[in-house]
């Protein structure tokens, strides 16, 4: 009979046994906190001490357009300002196959009362404007991972276990940490510097070759040698499980 645990494949499962670890003597562990430890991993320069440690902010499914619209003063000029700044850079990215979507200002009239998540729905009369708007409402719908705020830098991490990494998805997180680097989100982010780092298996060979990655056996690693009890820890169990299904594919 095989266990349950020894099967279950489900990547939030294990992210949430991440966040466990990251927390893990967050108040007082400085670099030998989970945290401050899986940081080290990721090989940037930040100050890993008591104080940057403990001040960090680490949060999970960051849907940031989402809950910064609910609570701006005005949510219609942040979609006015969002407007101006991201077109130029969707523009871009898609080589000229967005040309000239319909300015949001006219379109905000006949979209009352519906979120910016689902305008794509109601804005596909042309190309211009299914492409455009597709990529401005997932803006609204997209969660990236984890983003930790350490030391003056915005850590966006996106992690996947199964699955490949989608060059759209790291395209729109880096995106999304460009904008919250931006003027527009400096209320609340105060225009920090941002990082994209990815957090795989080792299946993930072509995304590691590109840098910015971590590898969930050195994350297995740390939770063994840092958290309580070892190898009997609930959380190290479970990455190990996690591990040893990785290396039966």
């Amino acid at each position: 009979m095989t266990d349950f645990k020894d099967i279950f494949r489900e990547e939030r499962h294990f992210c949430n046994h991440l966040f466990r670890l990251l927390c893990y003597r967050k108040e007082d562990g400085g670099k030998d906190s989970g945290l401050g430890q899986f940081l080290t991993l990721a090989g940037l320069s930040i100050e890993l001490d008591v104080n940057t440690v403990s001040g960090a902010e680490v949060y999970t499914e960051v849907a940031v357009f989402r809950d910064f619209y609910y609570y701006h003063t005005s949510g219609e000029s942040f979609l006015l300002d969002l407007y101006d700044r991201f077109l130029p850079k969707i523009q871009e990215q898609y080589s000229g196959k967005i040309a000239t979507p319909t300015p949001i200002a006219d379109v905000l009239p006949q979209l009352s009362g519906i979120h910016p998540k689902d305008f794509a729905r109601h804005l596909a009369d042309t190309e211009d404007d299914r492409l455009f708007y597709r990529e401005f409402s997932a803006l609204f719908n997209a969660k990236p991972d984890f983003l930790v705020i350490c030391d003056g830098l915005m850590i966006w991490l996106e992690v996947k276990f199964w699955t490949a990494f989608s060059r759209a998805q790291l395209r729109r997180t880096q995106n999304i940490a460009n904008l919250c680097s931006s003027d527009l989100f400096a209320p609340v982010f105060g225009k920090k510097p941002n990082r994209v780092m990815k957090l795989g298996t080792k299946r993930h060979v072509q995304i590691k070759k590109e840098g910015d990655f971590i590898d969930w056996a050195d994350v297995a690693d740390i939770a063994e040698r840092l958290l309580p009890h070892g190898t009997d820890n609930y959380t190290a169990q479970a990455l190990s499980v996690f591990i040893e299904l990785d290396g039966e594919k």
